[in-house]
Parts: C-alpha cells; structure tokens; sequence
C-alpha cells in the first residue's frame, strides 16, 4: 500500500518509519531539509516527567506580562486575524486546573512508553546520538525546588516510575560540577535521556530509504486533494505529483495551510524557539540541565553544548531575534560556574506547532478515508515521536484504535 507523508520532521519521519516497517510504498515530502525546523535545533530531551501541557493555571497571564518585557521566557505577538484571537480564547478556556489535569494525565499516558520506543529504534538498527545520564532541574530558588519535590508525587500517581534524586546546596558539585555553586538544588530525573535530535532525523530518513522508501526535501507540497474512494493525490511546487491510498500531514505549523483547502480547521499557531550550539571552555555539563527560573534548556552533545529556549507564540517568521537569543544564552550561563561558549556551531530559530490545549493532534480526519494527522506536539516532539509513529502506523496499516491516542483525537475540536 501507498502512503505519502507530509513533514520530515521527527514525527512525519517515525510515522514513515513504522509504515515502512509494516511494508507500506511511503513517500516522505518536505518543504525543506530533513528536520531542519523543529526537529533541528531542540534541546532533544525525552522526558516523560516534564510531558504536560503550557495550557495551565496562570500561562495567558504571564505571556500577556511579557508584553512589557524581553527577559522572559514566553512571549505572545498579537495578529490581526480573527483566528489568532479565537486561538488566544480557546487557549485561555484550556488553562483551566481541571482541564489542565485532563491533558497531564493523556500526556503522561502517551509518554509512558516513549523510553520504550526509543528503545526499539536502537534495537532495529536506527542510528542517533544518544545519551542516558538522566536530565536535572536545577533551582536557584529554595521555594522552586519544593515545588519540583512536590511534583514528583504528583507524577507518582499518574504512574511515573522513574528514579528521581534531589541534590541540595554542596551536594549539586557531586552530582554536576558544571552547575554554579550557588544554586539552591537540583532534581535529578534518573530515568531521562537525550539525543541530537539532528542525529534523529537524519537516522530516520536513512532507514525509511534502506526500507525502500523515498524522502524527497526542499520541494513544498502545493495541494492535497482526494481522487474517488480511498484514493488521494498530492502536487509538489516543482511539478511532482504522487497518488497514495494514505496520507500523513505531519507539517507542524504548515499542517493548517495546507488542509484549511479542504475545510479541515487545525487550532495551530507557531511557537518560535532559539538556540545556540558552540563549544567553549571551562567546565560542560554532564547531563541535560532544565534551568527552571529562565526556562532555559541546557544539553551537552559531547564537545558540544546547546542552550535553547523561548515560547514566543505567534512569532511566525524565521528571522534571528539576536536580543532572544543573547537572553538564552546569558540566563543559561548564570546557571552554569565556568563554561563559556567560544566557538558557536549553530544559532537557530524554529517554530513549535502548538494547539489551543498543547495537546497534540493524532488520529483519522472523520469523512475523509485514508487523511490522517499527526502534529501539534509542542515542545514534546522528540519524546513523543517514536511512540506518536509506532501508534499512528498500527492505526493506518492495521486499523488498530489505541485508546491512548483517544485525548488527541482532531475530533476534540
């Protein structure tokens, strides 16, 4: 069977992955490189502990703060478009405790078996950077990491299992000598890894291709359309033309443009990120680093160090914002004792796709046999990809429903 994919970010690729596996013809389209959006510039965190969703409690209120300000972490551009205000209204009804809840217990569900489906890549011969030191929390404030110490018993009872340790005062040396000494604490998610979410992708397009599959980049899908019963066709903007029995819109923010043709209406907005790759001098970190107050994001990638961050929804260009990415940096730095950047690898800007509840999209179109989607993943991407795939596959080649995908169902809207 033939099924076009539409995204070569980390979730179009582990959807075609799977589809690949379970011996489908699949085509993978993109507008540009191989995870060169999203998937490009990440912290590349799998970190079932922290899958919740920013639709909570006190969020709208801080962003419309950031108004006033450059230094935080989340900032909201306001448009003139109806559908941004309408995005902006769904969201605020999303943040509510109760609702909040809801989303933390489906993400959790889902993210439950990400380690596991990292797990089978590697053991299917799909080859990434990957590293399993655990990630830290790391608090300034005393306050901040009696709050993590509480969460951790929330995640207990949504079934996170995963080992967790809390370093305070002189104890942090011992477990990171990288991370400053006056720091209040740090809680150290044992069970937590990471990756090079560019080692990611590019090890998904190369195995999609040993499968007998296609990944075709830098050329834009123009159209998607249905021919007849289970039949659908789509046109790139260089003239190509594909016709499958499936097909997979996996495009992040681009995943609206592209079915609003079809009177399909995707609550998505772009959430704009930054960060910088470089190596430097001093002393690295030796594990992820969640530098909470900033909401900085700190990964070592061997030599290298990548600090990334910003939320900025919204901002839907591809322009550098040099005074957000020097925030990044400069709040990240404050963090660690010695390390220094000298020599800067990578500066990137890209968009998360985020829905009104920054609760994924997965699932069939309801009317519109063989059109399924899977987006909208936030921040989450890289945690939630593999099991997202393997998930989405056994539903498109097998019809097999999970009652995990059941919360992100595009029907919720």
């Amino acid at each position: 069977m033939k099924t076009t994919v539409i995204g070569a970010g980390v979730i179009g690729l582990c959807c075609a992955y799977e589809l690949a596996e379970l011996g489908h013809d699949v085509t993978v389209i993109d507008a540009g490189a191989v995870g060169a959006e999203a998937s490009a510039g990440n912290a590349g965190w799998i970190t079932p502990f922290l899958s919740t969703p920013r639709a909570a409690p006190g969020a709208v209120g801080d962003a419309i703060r950031s108004f006033t300000s450059t230094e935080g972490p989340a900032r909201m551009q306001p448009h003139a478009e109806l559908g941004f205000a309408t995005w902006i209204a769904s969201f605020l009804r999303a943040s509510t405790k109760r609702r909040n809840a809801h989303g933390t217990a489906a993400l959790q569900g889902l993210a439950a078996e990400a380690h596991a489906h990292f797990a089978a890549l590697t053991d299917r011969g799909v080859v990434f950077e990957e590293y399993t030191e655990g990630l830290g929390v790391v608090c300034k404030k005393d306050e901040n990491l009696d709050h993590y110490e509480d969460l951790v018993a929330k995640m207990r009872s949504l079934g996170y299992d995963g080992g967790v340790t809390v370093y305070r005062g002189s104890e942090v040396a011992g477990f990171d000598e990288a991370i400053s000494r006056d720091v209040a604490g740090v809680v150290h998610l044992e069970s937590e890894r990471h990756v090079r979410p560019e080692s990611l992708t590019q090890g998904l397009a190369k195995a999609i291709e040993s499968n007998g599959g296609t990944v075709i980049e830098h050329d834009a899908v123009r159209v998607i359309s249905p021919q007849g019963r289970g039949t659908w066709f789509v046109a790139t903007e260089s003239g190509r033309e594909f016709t499958s029995s499936n097909v997979v819109v996996a495009a992040a923010y681009a995943t609206r443009k592209l079915l609003k043709p079809l009177s399909i209406t995707v609550p998505l907005e772009a959430a704009k990120g930054t960060s910088m790759t470089a190596l430097g001098e001093g002393v690295a970190p030796s594990h992820p680093l969640k530098l909470y107050e900033n909401m900085v994001a700190c990964s070592p990638f061997g030599r290298a160090v990548r600090l990334s961050g910003t939320f900025d929804i919204g901002v839907r260009d591809h322009k550098l914002n040099r005074k957000r990415l020097d925030m990044v940096v400069r709040q990240g730095l404050g963090f660690l004792e010695s390390w220094r950047p000298t020599d800067v690898e990578v500066e990137w800007v890209g968009h998360r796709p985020t829905t009104v509840d920054d609760l994924p999209v997965i699932g069939p179109v309801p009317g519109r046999d063989g059109l399924y989607v899977a987006t909208g993943h936030g921040t989450l991407g890289v945690t939630l990809g593999p099991v997202t795939g393997a998930l989405a596959a056994a539903e498109i080649a097998r019809g097999d429903r999970t009652e995990l995908l059941d919360p992100f169902r595009i029907t919720r809207f």
